[in-house]
């Protein structure tokens, strides 16, 4: 290979690693966007924990065993004024009975609202759990996208060494000759 010709290779080499070098930031740039999308969707759903106290499930749950206590305690109260009033009773018993059963019903709630409450802890600690286990997901893939980087680095580096490393072979040939011409002396390259 002349001069000439090893000139124009190493010109199109640096281009040719430009480009590369272009692509790998290009890519190291977009990864690290996707990082932070991921930590802000995250974040996101993090905030929007609906187990929290006073949160979705709590209003939603509490909410829900309310009107269950209070329908039922109304029905079987109009039940049994109905029943009252269809048969001549005085409907003033119950009226008291109604008033008895939301009583009990109230209770009940209170203890429904209590294994809800569990429920809802349990609910709280799974959550933050999912958050906490997915907190870990930025810095692996910033670790490994380190490693592949450090790996195409060195991969670089060593194909660097060999082709620093080679020899053309025409120019041991002159060199040789010209030390025999020489009378056996040394030249240096």
């Amino acid at each position: 290979m002349g001069r000439a010709a090893a000139q124009r290779a190493d010109a199109a080499s640096a281009v040719q690693n430009q480009g590369y070098y272009q692509e790998a930031q290009n890519s190291y740039t977009q990864a690290q966007n996707d990082i932070g999308d991921y930590k802000d969707q995250l974040s996101k759903y993090a905030a929007s924990n609906p187990f929290g106290e006073g949160g979705e499930f709590q209003k939603t749950t509490n909410q829900v065993l309310a009107d269950t206590a209070d329908a039922g305690a109304r029905s079987a109260g109009e039940a049994l004024e109905g029943q009252a009033e269809r048969t001549g009773q005085n409907t003033a018993g119950a009226v008291a009975t109604t008033e008895k059963m939301e009583q009990q019903g109230t209770r009940d709630l209170s203890a429904e609202e209590a294994k809800a409450n569990q429920e809802r802890i349990s609910g709280q600690a799974g959550y933050n759990k999912s958050v906490l286990g997915a907190t870990e997901y930025p810095a692996q893939f910033a670790e490994g996208m380190t490693g592949a980087m450090s790996g195409a680095a060195n991969s670089a580096l060593g194909s660097m060494v060999k082709a620093a490393d080679w020899t053309d072979p025409a120019a041991n040939i002159w060199n040789k000759e010209a030390a025999e011409f020489a009378g056996g002396h040394q030249v240096s390259s």
